[in-house]
Order: structure tokens, then C-alpha cells, then sequence
């Protein structure tokens, strides 16, 4: 493509980022951002998107947490998949009062949780045990419109099975 005169932009490099992280490349795709970042290409919020995801299916998630942060300080602002990509991330390593804690920073800066975010931090909650916190996260779920999804419910429905939760959390889901 460069040898043939035609300069890569951002959705270029983005497909490149994305191929990379999904194929373990993660090194590879934080080499490439950085040339990214180097170059004078803005960089938009799915760019970071993409190596944040990356950086925290890698188990990079408290690098991960280092570039989310810095994301203001570049010129960019998280938008909704940015905060659920990070909340997993934190899920992910059973870090959940750092998930809780992002949670609540999202919606006090103005994005709106989405279904993702509340099934994914109920999802960890229950993991870890929070069964109160997991309760209080579906009924606001719940008023804002969404419901559980086919992997929350499997996993309440695993839960109640074998004791661990009561059947009337289950009862929620309906």
C-alpha cells in the first residue's frame, strides 16, 4: 500500500490493530500504535478502543487501565464501549470494586451504561460473590430498559442449580 503511494489512515490502521490483537499479536499491535501515536494522525477514541481491548485480553489490564486514563490528557474522551471495554477488563482479573468504582465515574461523566456494561459488572459481581450488588445492578438494568443477556441468564440459571444463588434472583430475570 505505502510502496504504491497510497498513505494508511486510521481505519487502516485500525483493522490492522484489531487483526493483530484477536490473533495474540498483542506486542506486534502496541508497536504499531505506537508508530500511530508518532505519527501526526489523530487518533480517534475506536483506535484506542482496539489496543485497549487488546491490552486487556492480553492480561495488560492494568496497562490497559494506564492508557484509559490517559485518554483525556490526548484529546479523547471514553465513550460507552471504551468504559465497557475497561469494566470487563477489570472483571476479568476479579478487581471488582475497581469495575464498581469505573461504573459509577461513567455515569457521573454522562455515558449512559448500556446493556453490555450492566451485564458485564453483574456478570463479575456474581462471580465474586456479590449477590447484593449483583441484585441492585439488575434492577436498575431493569428501569433503564435492558435485560439480561443470553450469558447472564445462563449464568444465574447455573447458579441457582447448584445453591449458590436463591431462585428468586432468578425471578428477576422474567
Amino acid at each position: 500500500m505505502i510502496s504504491q503511494g497510497a498513505c494508511p489512515d486510521t481505519i487502516t490502521f485500525g483493522i490492522l490493530l484489531h487483526g493483530l490483537c484477536e490473533n495474540g499479536q498483542l506486542e506486534e499491535a502496541l508497536e504499531m500504535f505506537e508508530v500511530i501515536q508518532k505519527s501526526k494522525m489523530d487518533v480517534d477514541t475506536a483506535t484506542y478502543n482496539i489496543i485497549i481491548h487488546g491490552m486487556c485480553k492480553g492480561s495488560k489490564v492494568n496497562e490497559a487501565w494506564d492508557l484509559f486514563c490517559s485518554l483525556p490528557i490526548d484529546g479523547v474522551e471514553p465513550d460507552v464501549q471504551t468504559y465497557n471495554i475497561m469494566i470487563s477488563g477489570f472483571c476479568g482479573i476479579s478487581a471488582i470494586s475497581e469495575a464498581n468504582a469505573l461504573f459509577r465515574k461513567m455515569k457521573h461523566n454522562g455515558n449512559v451504561p448500556d446493556h453490555c456494561t450492566y451485564n458485564t459488572l453483574i456478570r463479575g459481581c456474581l462471580r465474586a460473590g456479590e449477590i447484593d450488588t449483583s441484585a441492585e445492578l439488575f434492577t436498575e438494568m431493569r428501569s433503564s430498559g435492558f435485560s439480561g443477556d443470553a450469558f447472564t441468564m445462563k449464568m444465574v440459571a447455573d447458579m441457582v442449580y447448584d445453591g449458590r444463588l436463591d431462585k428468586s434472583f432468578s425471578d428477576m430475570l422474567s
